[in-house]
């Protein structure tokens, strides 16, 4: 009896590991989980099967963040916004405000002198009337200050002895230039001159040159001084230079 019942016992115990054999192989196939450790750590996940899509990474932020955030601190002080500073400015060479005027006004003096010299090749009464429009109320003639009745009175003892002139003035041999507030100028020219008187048969030819202190009042420009010297003469009679008068 204990024997059979040992073979059946045997017998029963081989059926039943024949049994669970196939069950153990398919436990072989699976993952092994390690169980937890004791210090509580959470115990690493297992691999994932090799079929499983792999997850899509989360979605980031497309807007950039400003370029001036910066992450708040604790310690961090609030601060005053940004004054705007303004742009740097490129220094500039300053200009001569009375350049312009300078200019201006040497040209105007140099047309008024050649003017002047031109008036005298007209008519006595004609240069004669022109004296007050050319010249100050007080003039330094010849290195003299005169009045203008006196100048006038000069002028017309010129013309009374050489009643025919002509004057010409050398358009490349003139030259102006004036003060810094443009309010004086100076004129130097070479002019060429004829004087003579028919009824006498006196003449004089020769060159000259001018020299005319211009000042401007307000637009209008003024003889204040004149000095002449002779450059070259021909002469049969007296000196026939304007300006140099022999009673």
């Amino acid at each position: 009896m204990q024997i059979g019942r040992s073979l059946t016992s045997i017998t029963a115990l081989a059926t039943l590991l024949m049994a669970a054999a196939p069950m153990a192989a398919a436990q072989t196939g699976r993952p092994w989980v390690d169980p937890p450790a004791e210090t509580g750590t959470a115990p690493a996940q297992a691999p994932k099967p090799l079929n499983e899509a792999p997850a899509s990474p989360p979605p980031q932020a497309t807007t950039p963040a400003p370029a001036s955030a910066t992450p708040p601190t604790q310690s961090a002080q609030p601060q005053a916004p940004a004054v705007p500073q303004p742009a740097p400015t490129v220094a500039q060479p300053l200009k001569d405000r009375d350049a312009d005027k300078r200019s201006a006004r040497a040209s105007v003096a140099k047309d008024f002198a050649i003017d002047y010299l031109e008036s005298w090749s007209a008519s006595n009464d004609v240069a004669l009337e022109a004296t007050a429009a050319f010249y100050a109320p007080r003039i330094l003639f010849h290195g003299r200050e005169v009045s203008m009745q006196r100048l006038f009175n000069e002028k017309r003892r010129f013309v009374r002895r050489w009643p025919e002139r002509d004057y010409r003035p050398r358009q490349d041999a003139i030259g102006s230039t004036c003060n810094p507030p443009g309010e004086i100028c100076t004129v130097h020219a070479v002019f060429d001159f004829t004087a003579s008187h028919p009824k006498r048969r006196r003449v004089s030819q020769g060159t000259g040159a001018l020299q005319l202190i211009v000042h401007f009042i307000g637009d209008k420009p003024v003889i204040v001084a004149e000095h002449s010297t002779l450059l070259g003469q021909e002469r049969k009679g007296n000196l026939a230079l304007e300006g140099a008068s022999h009673d």
